[in-house]
């Protein structure tokens, strides 16, 4: 479940680092790199191509969200920043999968504004 909640999220909840991975800016030069992980870009981008995977990924994942419930409230649970109830962040999973599963269905990128 990690890898494919790894593969759904990165770039949407978070971003990733785009040395290790020069596609999640867009490949060449379709969106310039990040040049700080640690302070988001304006932009989160995820290119038409790379969209199908993250729908499958999505697949697998939304059935297994309540295995997520005790890790949740572990560790993020009343964090600033982030859901702060297990159902606000499966809440926040599930309209990302929403849009993505439809992007995916279409041919389309995703583009989000943090």
């Amino acid at each position: 479940m990690r890898q494919a909640m790894d593969t759904f999220l990165v770039g949407l909840i978070w971003d990733a680092d785009p040395a290790d991975d020069p596609a999640l800016t867009g490949g060449v030069g379709f969106f310039p790199p990040a040049t700080d992980r640690w302070r988001p870009g304006v932009l989160l981008v995820c290119p038409p191509e790379a969209v199908p995977g993250k729908a499958r990924a999505w697949a697998r994942v939304e059935s297994r969200l309540e295995e997520l419930r005790e890790p949740f409230a572990a560790e993020c649970e009343g964090w600033a920043g982030r859901p702060d109830t297990f159902e606000a962040f499966t809440t926040l999973l599930r309209e990302w999968g929403e849009v993505t599963t439809a992007a995916a269905s279409r041919g389309w990128g995703l583009v989000g504004l943090p």
